[in-house]
């Protein structure tokens, strides 16, 4: 144990009064006179032994707490806790939390001005010789390399405010990483953050034993955030000239409540909506804004709203593509009822292939996939169909009539194995009215509803996943539904031929075949999270040829090259960097506009849920680090290192619980001890 101050030891001296007051009694006796002895009666008699006792008890106890209180003044630490860091093998680093959440308001600026004053402040203090180096969620490579304190000084001021979040214990992994890389035996991390209890995560950390940590917590003003949190459409294809309804969800994290929050929704920099929304404490909101598209392409889309002091997650962007006509394409030899009800409607782009001459690029643009009667597929063709619904595609597989349990494979990865054809005349009873597929579609059926009337199908056995749409008489599923990744995959028992069934003239047939193109409308990504989506697959892409990407934004002021491959038609696109801020960012293909792309910040910041202070450094030793101190900002500003983690030290606090605890005891005996 040392003593910040070991001048006060010098008051232990005081020792010498309440000592020299026992040794000697200065208290004069005074005589008094009893005119009758009788009174002396009721004076209760003490043993001498009892009173030296007593005597000695209150001496200790005066002596106990003069020592404590002199040491308690004096500051005690221990000698591990302090800080060697004069070595010339020796690294300082200091890692500035610069996720969004840290531009929230402190006393003074925000929190992450203040991580950097006192970052400044606490390199002055340090050593002229000492070696820095600055980590931050960025991981710039210009600052992991050890810098001179005019060096460290410098790219604390050119810091990047804006970083993705990462977990804690990536960073400690990557300075422990850095400090053994560059040669240095030992390193001291200053580690100033929020603790977000998302982001504050040492479970994969692995600690390292020359390493030890000053936490420096940074403790905003406000708890209270307003955001919003996602976006999406209820239909999954936008028209030009149609009402489509966007959908939106608000969150309010704190004690607050919130009534008429206007929400606003502007298209290419116009109002398209506007409506308000109410919110309870810690509430969420899902909001319904209707829009119309005017214009076929791309449409930069942002949905907006007003909170203060945290604004990073107030706005959320997104594209919309209007899709002019969806691509419909028919497998078989032979064209089916489909064609009548596809070929010439401007909505749709019509085209029947043959099985054996598939094109990968045109199955893989297509909206709706149709597998029909005439069409006999080999496994390799089946397998790319379903990979084409696992990317937001539809399906829709009818029995080939000469063969009809053909096409098994594609059945079986649906979870259905075809069984003996069943020629017996019924119709279908049931409709899966509840269902999503349905529920929009059919408002109302008549009492007695003409539905279709099936003279031969395919007995399907199914595995339980796959949901009955319409159901026979018999109790035999005709149409079932099954989800493949982001698409659908629709299987109907009984063919469209007249001696199958009468499904091709029913009523019932447009609108199934419609709703499930527009089920595979393939929007692709509204919008993607800086820092989380680091892969961007294209599949609606064709590329000859030499090709150069770039992501830029709308000034050029900001360019991109991510690293990219083309496999079975797709283009995988890998981001290294984070883009630098949220907002729209074009993607250009040899110089050549090819899409619009939309980023927004992760969400995970916009929860104001933190870690306790008292509960940061038992986290970290739980994980196996050693933490030196946990200190604030101003502790740099104000004293040197040595004195700010002495007084962060609670052996002081013991000192003065143990001289209150002192006085207390000396009290209760003068008192009480009779």
């Amino acid at each position: 144990m040392r003593f910040l101050y070991p001048n006060m030891l010098w008051g232990l001296l005081a020792l010498l009064i309440p000592i020299l007051v026992h040794l000697f009694n200065f208290r004069r006796h005074k005589l008094v006179y009893f005119s009758n002895t009788a009174v002396l009666r009721n004076i209760q008699q003490e043993n001498a032994k009892t009173r030296k006792l007593k005597y000695l008890v209150t001496l200790l106890l005066r002596c106990l707490f003069i020592a404590a209180l002199v040491l308690a003044f004096a500051f005690p630490y221990r000698p591990e806790k302090q800080l060697n860091m004069d070595a010339t093998d020796h690294l300082v680093g200091v890692y500035i939390d610069n996720s969004m959440s840290m531009k929230g308001q402190s006393q003074r600026t925000t929190l992450i001005e203040d991580a950097r004053q006192s970052a400044r402040d606490l390199v002055h203090k340090l050593s002229p010789s000492s070696r820095y180096l600055l980590m931050t969620n960025s991981f710039e490579i210009q600052n992991e390399y050890p810098m001179n304190q005019e060096e460290m000084l410098d790219q604390l001021d050119r810091m990047n405010p804006d970083g993705a979040p990462v977990p804690m214990g990536e960073v400690m992994d990557r300075f422990g990483m850095l400090a053994k890389q560059h040669g240095f035996s030992t390193s001291t991390l200053f580690v100033y953050s929020d603790f977000q209890q998302n982001t504050f995560d040492l479970s994969a950390a692995k600690a390292d034993t020359t390493m030890q940590m000053v936490v420096v917590p940074m403790i905003p003003e406000f708890k209270t955030n307003l955001y919003v949190d996602s976006v999406w459409l209820a239909s999954p294809i936008v028209q030009s000239g149609l009402a489509n309804d966007l959908m939106v969800r608000v969150v309010i994290q704190g004690d607050k409540e919130v009534k008429g929050l206007p929400v606003n929704f502007t298209m290419n920099g116009n109002l398209a909506a506007s409506t308000t929304v109410d919110l309870e404490k810690n509430g969420t909101a899902e909001l319904t804004m209707q829009f119309v598209v005017e214009e076929g392409g791309e449409q930069r889309c942002s949905v907006a709203l007003m909170d203060h002091p945290i604004i990073f997650d107030d706005r959320y962007d997104f594209v919309l593509s209007a899709k002019p006509s969806l691509s419909v394409v028919e497998l078989g030899t032979e064209h089916s009822s489909c064609a009548l009800l596809f070929e010439d409607d401007e909505q749709f782009r019509y085209t029947l292939m043959e099985p054996s001459r598939f094109d990968l690029g045109t199955i893989a643009q297509a909206q709706l996939l149709i597998v029909n009667e005439t069409a006999k597929l080999n496994e390799t063709l089946q397998q790319t169909l379903l990979d084409a619904v696992s990317e937001g595609a539809s399906l829709m597989v009818f029995p080939a009539v000469d063969e009809p349990r053909s096409n098994s494979y594609l059945l079986e990865k649906l979870g259905l194995r075809p069984m003996e054809t069943d020629t017996n005349t019924t119709a279908v009873e049931d409709l899966a009215l509840q269902h999503a597929f349905f529920s929009d579609m059919i408002l109302d059926l008549p009492q007695h509803p003409d539905l279709p009337k099936v003279k031969r199908h395919i007995r399907l056995k199914s595995n339980g996943i796959p949901t009955p749409l319409l159901t026979l008489k018999n109790g035999d599923p005709l149409l079932l539904s099954a989800t493949v990744g982001k698409g659908q995959a629709f299987v109907m028992a009984t063919a469209l031929s007249p001696a199958w069934s009468d499904l091709a003239d029913n009523a019932l047939f447009v609108p199934t075949m419609v709703k499930a193109a527009f089920l595979g409308g393939k929007m692709g990504r509204l919008s993607y999270t800086i820092g989380t989506d680091k892969m961007l697959v294209l599949s609606d892409m064709n590329l000859e040829g030499d090709h150069r990407f770039l992501f830029a934004n709308a000034d050029r002021s900001f360019e991109l090259m991510p690293a990219s491959e083309v496999r079975n038609g797709k283009v995988y696109l890998y981001l290294n960097d984070n883009l630098p801020n949220a907002g729209f960012y074009d993607l250009l293909v040899n110089d050549t506009l090819n899409r619009v792309t939309a980023w927004n910040e992760s969400r995970i910041e916009s929860k104001m849920d933190f870690a306790d202070r008292d509960a940061i450094e038992p986290q970290f030793k739980k994980a196996g680090f050693n933490v030196a101190a946990v200190l604030d900002t101003s502790d740099f500003a104000t004293a040197d290192l040595i004195e700010a983690m002495a007084h962060q030290s609670s052996q002081w606090k013991l000192f003065a619980l143990i001289a209150l605890l002192a006085l207390l005891g000396e009290i209760a005996v003068l008192r009480f001890w009779k």
